[in-house]
């Protein structure tokens, strides 16, 4: 379930990336393989293999994983994703596990993981549902007797935002009247006791929630819109037609929300200022000894860029070959691999 991930990489949508989404289930490995050969035969950029691709990690001591693209596809592991999971920390490298999927807690998001054969536990995922009440408790002032959070969002965030002990209204249940006229409009009042609106992954999202939410930032000084992600849609398989089906990701509620509103969003997640400096100081470890392994462009290489890590991009996800190809050098991630077995030397 792949809720707030974003459209990923840079979305071209011809013949190589069709090429490269074949299936990813555990007993069909070849399919990468003859993919990746198939686009990278005339190809400026160097895949490298479960040879080559080790050597580049032997300095790093920290490895920060997405994970739909890269771990998983939907409900479905990547071939031996678990045995390069237990291969990398059997040399003694420590590692995370970034999403901005905010849709699920840290504690549901481990249920997925061993479900999917991962032994991951819940300190090691960072969500960007968790990333949202982590931010607003840096922030200070939204703890116990302190200023109510108006979230437009999910399970994972609601989740997250108790388990800080940050008080919130909304999120699943959050009743309005029709927003069909004026007056309707007029008679709402504010809640003065509400310091920010925190938008994730929405189902429920309305036009009633969006003047909700609007009026909120305007009328009430200094209250904080804080985005889960900015991810703008996430592709979730062929449609009837054979054409690629999008999903609304969270990008575009916060950007209806900043548009009425006039306020700019926090993103808190991959793609956003926040992420990166947080999770240095929070964990502790040297950016120079990291290395990032995601399947987009924009949010886990840009964020590896950003911060001077290691960036590797497996070609399991939605980036394809083509697409680097269309990148200034500078802007290509330092490793690209088949899958992320190769990384630690296991064949795809």
């Amino acid at each position: 379930m792949a809720h707030s991930l974003a459209a990923k990489g840079s979305w071209r949508l011809g013949g190589a990336r069709n090429q490269l989404r074949g299936s990813w289930t555990a007993g069909r490995p070849a399919t990468i393989l003859q993919a990746a050969a198939a686009s990278t035969a005339a190809s400026s950029v160097r895949v490298l293999d479960e040879r080559t691709a080790p050597e580049k990690l032997r300095d790093v001591t920290t490895m920060l994983f997405d994970c739909d693209g890269v771990l998983w596809r939907g409900n479905e592991i990547i071939h031996h994703a678990p045995e390069a999971l237990r291969e990398l920390r059997r040399q003694g490298k420590r590692v995370l596990f970034i999403t901005n999927n905010s849709s699920k807690s840290r504690v549901a998001y481990t249920d997925k993981f061993r479900g999917l054969g991962l032994d991951v536990e819940a300190h090691e995922i960072v969500s960007s549902s968790y990333c949202a009440a982590a931010y607003l408790t840096s922030v200070g002032g939204f703890g116990p007797g302190g200023k109510k959070v108006l979230l437009l969002g999910w399970t994972g965030v609601e989740e997250e935002l108790t388990a800080a002990g940050i008080n919130f209204v909304g999120g699943r249940h959050l009743p309005l009247p029709h927003m069909d006229n004026i007056q309707a409009m007029m008679d709402l009042r504010v809640d003065p006791d509400i310091g920010a609106v925190v938008v994730g992954w929405d189902p429920n999202f309305s036009y009633s929630r969006l003047v909700y939410a609007s009026i909120h930032l305007r009328e009430l000084p200094g209250c904080l819109l804080v985005a889960t992600n900015t991810d703008h849609a996430d592709h979730i398989g062929p449609s009837p037609t054979g054409h690629a089906r999008m999903m609304p990701g969270t990008g575009g509620l916060v950007a209806a929300i900043e548009v009425t509103s006039g306020v700019k969003a926090i993103n808190v997640a991959k793609g956003g200022p926040w992420l990166l400096p947080y999770l240095l100081s929070k964990y502790g470890f040297e950016a120079s000894r990291t290395a990032i392994v995601g399947d987009r462009l924009d949010t886990d290489i840009h964020l590896g860029k950003e911060g001077g890590l290691v960036t590797c991009l497996p070609l399991t996800g939605v980036t394809t070959m083509a697409a680097l190809e269309a990148l200034p050098e500078a802007e290509r991630p330092d490793l690209v691999v088949p899958s992320v077995a190769a990384l630690a030397g296991l064949q795809p």
